[in-house]
C-alpha cells in the first residue's frame, strides 16, 4: 500500500545550487577513495620489500655473527690439558727373555695409560668439562716450566727408569741379587724452595751432614727432626745420567761438592721442615747375569706401568698362570724395595679398563681414600678395585683371585 505523499514532494530531491555543490563534493571524494584504493597493491608490495631487505640483512649478520662465534670455538686453544681414558694393553708382548726358559701365558696383565689433549679448543673444552670420565687441568699442573717437548722427553726418561727398576725388582723376587741402592735422584726441584736455584733436577745427594744416605727413605729420616730454618749440608753428585739407575756411588765420574740449605716450611704443616726436592732411589742394578730381560714399551712415557711389568716379568719367567688365566689390569709405581707408588690420571685409566670389560684393576693404595673412593664410583659395579702397597700385596691379591705364586717362591728358593 502507497502512502500518499505530501504536497510539493515527489520523492525526488530537487536540483539546487547547493545540491549540485554537495553532489559535486561527494563525488570527488569517491573519486580520490577509488584513487587510494587504486595505488594499495603498490604501497603493499613496498612494505614486503622493505621487509624482506630487513630480513636478509638480519640473517647475514646472524650468520656472521655465528660463523664468527664456531670460527672461534674452532681456533681458539685454551689454557689447559685434558686427560682422557687411554687404553689398557697387555704386557707380555713387550717383555722379551733370552738366555732362559719363559713360560707364555693364557692370562694377561695389562698396563694402563692416559691421553693427554693439549690445550684443547674451545668447544672440546667444553665438552671434556662435562665429561665424567675425563679430567680437564691447567696445562701448567702438567708441564710446570716445561716446555711440552721437554716434558715428553722427561717422560721417556721416567719410563726407562720405569722399566730398569722393574726388571731389578722382578729379579730380586726371583732369588737373584740385582738391586744396590746408591744415592738419592732428584727427579724434581719445586719451585720458591729451599732447593730452588741451588739443586737441580738430576742432582745425587750421597749425604746429610756427613752421614752416607742410599734411600729417598734414608733422606727424609735424615730430615724428619729438621725444623723450617734449620741449616743442613748435603754432599751432592753433578753427574750426566739422565734417570734413577745404572749409579755407581765409587765410580760415577761426576762432580761432587759440598753445601748448605736452609729449610723452609712444609706447604700442608708449616711447623714441619721442607727441602722441596723429589727424590727417587738410585740404584746400581748387577747385569752380570747370563740372560737377558728387556722390555719394549715404544713410544709410552711415564712410570706408571713399573708395577704391572713386574708382574708380568714374573708371570713369564715361572710357570703356571700369576693371573689365574684372567685380564689383570694394573698400575702404580714400583721402587726398589718393592713398594708402589702413586700415579696419575687413574679415573680416567678406570673408565679405559671398565670399557675394555676387564674385571679387576690393581691400584696404589697411595692414593689415598678419597682418591680410592672416586675410582671406585668410576669403575661401577662390575670392574673390582684392589689397592696395594707393596709388590708382596699385589701377588697375595693375585693368589686370591685364583693366580699361582707358588712358581714364583720355588723359583727364588732355587737361587738361595
Amino acid at each position: 500500500m502507497n502512502e500518499p505523499q505530501p504536497e510539493g514532494t515527489s520523492g525526488v530531491r530537487p536540483e539546487t545550487p547547493e545540491s549540485l555543490a554537495l553532489d559535486e563534493a561527494l563525488s570527488g571524494q569517491a573519486a580520490t577513495g577509488a584513487a587510494a584504493g587504486a595505488l594499495d597493491p603498490n604501497g603493499d608490495e613496498m612494505v614486503r620489500k622493505l621487509r624482506r631487505r630487513a630480513w636478509t640483512v638480519v640473517g647475514v649478520a646472524g650468520g656472521l655473527m655465528l660463523a664468527s662465534l664456531v670460527a672461534f670455538g674452532v681456533l681458539y686453544r685454551t689454557p689447559y690439558v685434558a686427560l682422557i681414558p687411554g687404553s689398557a694393553r697387555d704386557t707380555e708382548p713387550l717383555v722379551e727373555v733370552e738366555g732362559i726358559a719363559d713360560f707364555p701365558s693364557d692370562g694377561e696383565v695389562l698396563y694402563t695409560t692416559v691421553r693427554l689433549r693439549q690445550r684443547p679448543n674451545f668447544f672440546e673444552y667444553l665438552w671434556r668439562t662435562f665429561d665424567d670420565d675425563a679430567e680437564v687441568v691447567p696445562e701448567e699442573q702438567i708441564f710446570g716450566d716445561r716446555t711440552p717437548a721437554e716434558n715428553r722427553e722427561a717422560n721417556l726418561e721416567l719410563m726407562a727408569s720405569s722399566k730398569d727398576v722393574a726388571v731389578a725388582v722382578a729379579l730380586e723376587q726371583l732369588g737373584y741379587e740385582t738391586i744396590t741402592e746408591s744415592g738419592v735422584f732428584l727427579r724434581e726441584i719445586i719451585t720458591d724452595t729451599a732447593a730452588d736455584g741451588t739443586l737441580e733436577p738430576g742432582d745425587i745427594i750421597t749425604e746429610v751432614e756427613g752421614v752416607p744416605i742410599y734411600s729417598a727413605v734414608e733422606l727424609v729420616d735424615a730430615l724428619a727432626d729438621k725444623q723450617p730454618g734449620d741449616e743442613v749440608s748435603f754432599t751432592i753428585v753433578r753427574t750426566e745420567i739422565a734417570n734413577a739407575t745404572g749409579f755407581d756411588r765409587a765410580n760415577h765420574g761426576g762432580e761432587t761438592s759440598e753445601l748448605s740449605l736452609v729449610l723452609g716450611e712444609n706447604p700442608d704443616d708449616p711447623t714441619r721442615a721442607f727441602l722441596g726436592v723429589g727424590p727417587q732411589t738410585l740404584i746400581d742394578v748387577n747385569d752380570d747375569l747370563p740372560f737377558d730381560v728387556d722390555i719394549d714399551s715404544g713410544s709410552v712415557g711415564g712410570p706408571s706401568a713399573g708395577l704391572a711389568f713386574t708382574l708380568a716379568i714374573l708371570d713369564q719367567l715361572t710357570p703356571g698362570e700369576l693371573t689365574g688365566g684372567r685380564q689383570i689390569a694394573v698400575t702404580g709405581t714400583i721402587n726398589p724395595n718393592g713398594s708402589v707408588g702413586s700415579v696419575g690420571g687413574v679415573p680416567q685409566k678406570t673408565a679405559a679398563v671398565r670399557d675394555e670389560g676387564v674385571e679387576v684393576f690393581i691400584i696404589p693404595a697411595a692414593l689415598g681414600e678419597d682418591r680410592i673412593a672416586e675410582v671406585r664410583e668410576r669403575a661401577g659395579d662390575d670392574l673390582e678395585i684392589i689397592p696395594v702397597s707393596t709388590l708382596e700385596e699385589a701377588l697375595v691379591a693375585l693368589e686370591t683371585l685364583g693366580g699361582d705364586t707358588e712358581a714364583i717362591e720355588e723359583f727364588a728358593a732355587g737361587n738361595l
